[in-house]
């Protein structure tokens, strides 16, 4: 990780202090990430590779020289980009933050979801205004709320427990799952995709990967009922934007967004004239970066005194991640 705010944000001082604690810390000194060949040179006598967003992947040209590794540590979520087949084949355990995270993403999409449910920016932004407009707003409740999600992997599993207050009919498309992963949750079952969307909010929680990009178009966008909302919080490829732009456009959907093709969302978007539309700008999952942290070196201390991990992703897990 270089020398910058992220990594400020991540290693505040007393989590510099702690991790400095556990052993013997490099730093990376320079304000731009290490390139493949720097972290080739760098990593020999290394025993806990800590890496973030931009670090160069783990190949087996890094491991020729990663004599003494026995740990690679991410403070951010999917380590698809981070790690190589070569480190699972050399039995080197991976962590990441991905299920604390997973918490944040999934508080963060039953808070907009509720918020465009209630119509709190309308409501709120009416007031400022110094009006009492309470009839005006489409003012919606999730109780008993029919919900599709699309995907169920760390997060989705988060909003079935959000959900379950709400008392709602859950339908899951995830072809990875089978019905074991929900026995214990009378509300949801597991369905064919076509189902999931038919539901009154379908909220996608799937991963990135080249067999989902563009999974969500202008078929699967027609099968989701008028007045249906469409909540993205995952990633913004998997849908086609031009086909969700004319659903939102025409009035028919409308949707609650935290991801976006381009990033940052650039200010002639029209996204950002559609009143229909509640956005947010990426910060479901990776704001709130002590806690991240905190978990990994958890793990770390773990590693040190010969425990188990508790955040380690297995090889299965890795192969599903978001690339």
């Amino acid at each position: 990780m270089p020398d910058d705010e992220t990594r400020d944000d991540f290693f505040p001082p007393r989590l510099r202090e702690r991790i400095e604690s556990i052993g013997t810390v490099t730093w990376n000194e320079s304000v731009e990430n290490y390139t493949e060949t720097e972290l080739e040179e760098r990593i020999r006598n290394i025993d806990v590779l800590v890496t973030g967003w931009g670090s160069p992947q783990v190949t087996e040209e890094v491991l020729s020289t990663a004599d003494e590794l026995g740990l690679i540590v991410h403070t951010g979520g999917s380590v698809a980009n981070y790690v190589s087949a070569s480190v699972y084949k050399a039995n080197i355990p991976v962590v990441s933050a991905n299920d604390v995270m997973a918490d944040h993403t999934a508080e963060h999409t039953i808070a907009a979801l509720l918020a465009k449910q209630r119509a709190i920016p309308e409501l709120a932004t009416s007031m400022k205004r110094g009006t009492w407009e309470y009839r005006g707003p489409d003012i919606r409740t999730l109780h008993g709320a029919t919900v599709g999600l699309i995907g169920l992997g760390s997060i989705g599993q988060r909003m079935l427990d959000h959900l379950a207050p709400f008392d709602p009919t859950v339908k899951i498309y995830d072809p990875y799952v089978n019905e074991v992963a929900i026995d214990d949750i009378p509300f949801a079952t597991l369905t064919d995709m076509g189902d999931a969307l038919s539901s009154d909010i379908v909220s996608i929680h799937a991963a990135r990967t080249p067999e989902t990009v563009g999974m969500i178009s202008t078929e699967q966008l027609a099968q989701i009922p008028d007045n249906g909302v469409l909540v993205n919080t995952a990633r913004a490829e998997i849908v086609d934007e031009d086909a969700l732009l004319s659903e939102l456009r025409s009035a028919r959907l409308s949707a609650v967004l935290d991801v976006y093709h381009e990033e940052p969302l650039p200010p002639e978007s029209p996204l950002r004239d559609l009143e229909n539309v509640l956005l947010t700008p990426h910060v479901g999952g990776s704001q709130i970066r002590p806690p991240l942290t905190e978990a990994v070196l958890d793990d770390v201390e773990r590693f040190r005194d010969g425990e188990m991990l508790e955040y380690e992703i297995p090889r299965g897990q890795w192969e599903t991640m978001t690339r």
